[in-house]
């Protein structure tokens, strides 16, 4: 096996940044509530505003929210309405959500199993994050829940513009090698390291470039430590999770002691943590299908 991957950024991810030049994954209005609800000044007017300027994209925000997760009193017509009965952060969250997913999957991409996989597991981890933040109370659970909806981006982006063929990853994790490694082995970098490094290009918030390196653990000072431990935390819990639903055969889980021990959860309470965060992501498949 290799050695365990370096995230610093190197000459292949430049490369690939290069060649992905100024690409717009997200819609954007979804950049434009991200910035707006980063402030505490931000009012529903100018949420409402930012997501009525695309309406394809305010009506799928609107069927998220109609949905039977949801258990709305009254069918919401407009975003307005959605942030009355649904609340700001929620809104925001569903803006992300429809976002994600056109950055997942694509026009082009709707017969891409693997990429449906990796937005499955996007989302499930995002949930995941969010009920492990609110339980924890180590980090806002709005930050908690992007973070796990955008870790996988650096996959989508290798498997577009990274020059090699993903299914070479998928062989050598197959034989038992880490994704970053493989990665790293087939395309000479990592999700990891592309995310980080294309999310900062984008213009996104530090605490999300930062919180979405997932693999490594951080240093005791590293100001996003809790965002980077809870992610390491959900993503193994979201892919058990699904794994179970496909009717595969689950092998033992074990969650990263240095993640759990940093957010508050000991060794013992690892068993009831994973099943309490796969029951939240059962809880939560309404939404998403």
């Amino acid at each position: 096996m290799s050695a365990a991957p370096q995230f610093a950024e190197n000459d292949r991810t430049e490369e690939l940044l290069a060649r992905i030049g100024e690409i717009a994954v997200l819609p954007h209005v979804v950049y434009k509530v991200l910035e707006l609800s980063g402030s505490d000044d931000t009012s529903a007017i100018e949420i409402d505003r930012a997501i009525q300027i695309d309406p394809g994209f305010a009506s799928r925000v609107l069927t998220l929210a109609n949905s039977a997760h949801f258990a709305l009193p009254k069918k919401v017509t407009s975003i307005k309405d959605a942030i009355m009965f649904c609340g700001l952060k929620t809104v925001r969250e569903l803006a992300m959500t429809v976002g994600a997913y056109d950055l997942f999957m694509g026009k082009q991409d709707k017969s891409s199993m693997r990429r449906r996989t990796w937005w499955r597991h996007s989302l499930d981890t995002a949930v995941c994050c969010k009920w492990l933040a609110a339980r924890t109370r180590s980090i806002p659970i709005e930050e908690a829940y992007t973070c796990g909806l955008l870790h996988l981006i650096g996959k989508i982006l290798l498997d577009r513009f990274g020059g090699e063929d993903y299914d070479e990853v998928d062989r050598l994790i197959e034989g038992g090698y880490k994704d970053p490694e493989a990665e790293n082995i087939v395309f000479g970098t990592n999700h990891v390291m592309i995310a980080m490094a294309a999310t900062k290009k984008w213009g996104f918030p530090d605490v999300l470039s930062n919180g979405i390196n997932y693999t490594s653990q951080p240093s005791d000072a590293d100001p996003v430590r809790n965002h980077r431990c809870c992610l390491a935390i959900a993503s193994p819990i979201a892919w058990f999770a699904m794994v179970g639903r496909q009717g595969g055969q689950q092998q033992e889980l074990s969650l990263p002691l240095w993640a759990t021990g940093s957010v508050g959860i000991s060794a013992e309470q690892h068993l009831e943590l994973i099943t309490g965060a796969i029951h939240a992501i059962g809880n939560a498949a309404s939404i998403h299908g």
